[in-house]
């Protein structure tokens, strides 16, 4: 798989998601040392700092570990992909959530500042 310039998604997400989407199949099993940056970044075509990005995306995730001097690997238990998914898109909700309702709450506490000046 190559990264496709016509995807809307970063080239360093794309790279993130097709490994991740191995991972869940288990294309990709527990303990599996995954290809060095610079054969990864040849196979998506892309920049060795973007392989990077994407494994920094990854790791976070829990869904692979590196050890220093032996490389990286898909972690021994690996979260479930698609929890880990969703569990993002619930964060982001609620950041949208929390968003919203500081400013009802700003909008609120101009209106009782204008409520109380009055004669």
């Amino acid at each position: 798989m190559t990264v496709s310039p016509d995807d809307p998604r970063s080239a360093y997400a794309q790279v993130a998601d097709d490994l991740r989407r191995k991972i869940a199949a288990g294309g990709l099993k527990a303990g599996q040392r995954l290809d060095g940056n610079a054969k990864l970044a040849e196979r998506y075509g892309v920049a060795a700092m973007t392989v990077r990005h994407a494994l920094d995306i990854l790791r976070d995730e829990g869904l692979i570990v590196s050890q220093q001097g032996r490389g990286t690997f898909v972690a021994s238990d690996p979260p479930n992909v698609e929890t880990s998914e969703r569990d993002r898109q619930l964060g982001d909700e609620l950041s949208e959530i929390k968003a919203a309702l500081d400013l009802i709450n700003s909008r609120l506490d101009r209106l009782e500042g204008q409520v109380r000046e009055r004669p």
